[in-house]
């Protein structure tokens, strides 16, 4: 639709949008060249900007998380904590002084003094006293998935894991010692939050992921880390590793947000692509007035030969492809003339044609006619068997000829090969039997005429006839699969060797034979359709037809 509509517009306009293409098409580039420019300079811009904001932020988690980890060390390495959670106590009241003096006055100041901790808890395998929010028997978290690697570890190590932020470390005593003794230090979930400064820094998203890629948080859940697999341009990140815990932290932003589009650019091109384009308006209607004058011309001369009037003199002016056209124009006129007395003969060769091809719908007519008379007659003289030999064959050539069309319903077809095979018991004093297993479904279906009848006469031709012992059975099937018509002839024939498949379908036989039928279907439908056949020696023989619907 839009291709015929462009051609037919005029000349003038043709000329007018093709060079409004070539203005229109280069300025365009330039300007999105300009824009995508002045973009990649704000993002480099932008990138310093982040580079920036990512060292404070980092630096500042790193400080926060150096003190925490000073603390533990204080803890760890506390010899009366050493001795308290590794000496067992024989006696009530030296525990209860040793927690007293010693592990309550340093768990609360460390508390004190950093107001980002949640709490503090010891986990020992000593046999100290329960004491809720304080210290707890390591049995209790002998489960966590933090705990063989906090055990097997002599650093600090950190976790965060259901919105729990948490550093755990072991404490280690003398080399006399065997007990497992563990701190375990809990940030407030609201930690990075007011750590990272979230709120003043709206137009970036903060993602903090641990060891194995996996995110511990975020300020922004729409916004994810680019991996390999998905690439995304819009969007800056900037990664930097978190040297106290392992963690990494990253810096996202869009471009998009961060881009400032380049109005005073667009402007400029746009009044630049104003003055070239009146300008050209001007060319434009110079050449084309000059150029289409002479095609008008030429257009008025056909126009009075298609009138009639074939005398017309066409004057060459110039060499260029309208004076050649003008030649050709002049060289038409001339054999138009001969084509006319052409066309008379023509005309009576095609009246001929018409006469031919009405004799030839006659003769199928007589035809009926005849073998019609002939069933009266035997009827009359009580001849059933030539009655019934008479109509069948009637049938036969009526679905045959199908009034000269090539397409047929299914049933037609199996009407057409169930007068043939009659026939042929009628031939073959009902030597053999037939068996037929039509799908009713397909009866409305179309194919073209005579495909199975062939495959028929060259079953019991080459099958049934061939047979030497036992009595001769021919299986004909139909069905549909997948929009493709499926028919079988099976025989119990003497079959076919390997070679003699290949021939029959490859070679023009004396009659109308498989490779007729196999090249029709071809031409009809394509290649994916046709004939196949599977045979054995002394087995028999099946052909398969595929035909679309």
């Amino acid at each position: 639709m839009k291709l015929e509509f462009i051609h037919n517009l005029s000349m003038k306009r043709k000329l007018f949008v093709s060079y409004l293409a070539v203005i229109i098409i280069p300025l365009a580039i330039l300007g999105a060249y300009s824009f995508q420019q002045s973009k990649q300079l704000q993002i480099q811009q932008m990138d310093i900007v982040l580079q920036d904001n990512l060292s404070k932020i980092e630096d500042n988690l790193n400080y926060k998380l150096q003190r925490f980890n000073s603390a533990i060390e204080l803890i760890t390495y506390n010899p009366n904590f050493s001795r308290i959670f590794n000496d067992e106590y024989s006696d009530y009241y030296t525990m209860y002084k040793d927690l007293s003096e010693n592990v309550d006055p340093l768990l609360d100041t460390t508390l004190f003094l950093n107001k980002d901790i949640s709490r503090i808890m010891i986990y020992t395998g000593n046999n100290i006293t329960e004491r809720i929010g304080s210290i707890m028997p390591i049995a209790t978290v002998e489960h966590e998935f933090w705990f063989e690697e906090a055990m097997s570890s002599t650093q600090t190590n950190w976790y965060a894991k259901d919105g729990k932020i948490f550093g755990v470390r072991r404490i280690f005593g003398d080399i006399n010692y065997d007990k497992n003794n563990l701190v375990y230090m809990e940030l407030k979930p609201e930690f990075f939050f007011n750590s990272l400064n979230v709120s003043s820094m709206k137009e970036f998203s903060i993602v903090i992921s641990d060891a194995k890629q996996h995110v511990i948080y975020t300020s922004n859940s729409e916004m994810k880390l680019p991996n390999s697999e998905r690439e995304d341009k819009e969007l800056i990140a900037l990664s930097r590793p978190i040297r106290e815990t392992g963690w990494t932290l990253s810096l996202l932003a869009s471009s998009n947000t961060l881009t400032i589009k380049p109005w005073k650019i667009i402007r400029a091109t746009i009044i630049i692509e104003g003055i070239c384009f009146i300008v050209l308006l001007i060319i434009i209607w110079l050449f084309s007035r000059v150029f289409v004058s002479r095609i008008h011309q030429l257009n008025n001369k056909m126009r009075m030969v298609e009138q009639g009037v074939f005398s017309v003199g066409s004057k060459i002016v110039a060499r260029d492809e309208i004076g050649e056209l003008e030649h050709r124009f002049g060289k038409m006129l001339t054999s138009i003339n001969v084509l006319i007395e052409e066309g008379y003969k023509n005309q009576i060769s095609q009246k001929e044609a018409e006469l031919r091809a009405l004799q030839s719908q006659i003769n199928p007519h007589f035809l009926y006619n005849s073998l019609s008379v002939i069933n009266w007659k035997a009827i009359s003289a009580g001849a059933e068997d030539i009655s019934e030999v008479a109509g069948l064959l009637s049938s036969f050539y009526r679905t045959s000829l199908n009034r000269g069309k090539d397409i047929m319903s299914v049933s037609d077809e199996v009407l057409n090969t169930k007068s043939y095979i009659e026939i042929q018991l009628i031939m073959h004093d009902y030597s053999f039997d037939v068996e037929y297993a039509i799908d009713p479904h397909i009866r409305d279906c179309h194919m073209i005429k005579l495909v199975l009848q062939p495959i028929v006469e060259n079953a019991i031709e080459h099958g049934i006839d061939q047979k030497r012992s036992g009595r001769g059975v021919l299986q004909i099937g139909g069905t549909i699969a997948d929009n493709v018509l499926i028919f079988t002839v099976k025989d119990n024939g003497p079959g076919f060797t390997p070679e003699m498949v290949e021939e029959v379908l490859v070679k023009q036989s004396q009659g109308y034979g498989l490779y007729n039928v196999q090249e029709r279907i071809r031409v009809q439908y394509g290649s994916n359709y046709g004939i196949t056949i599977t045979s054995e020696q002394g087995e028999g023989t099946c052909v398969t037809v595929r035909i679309p619907q």
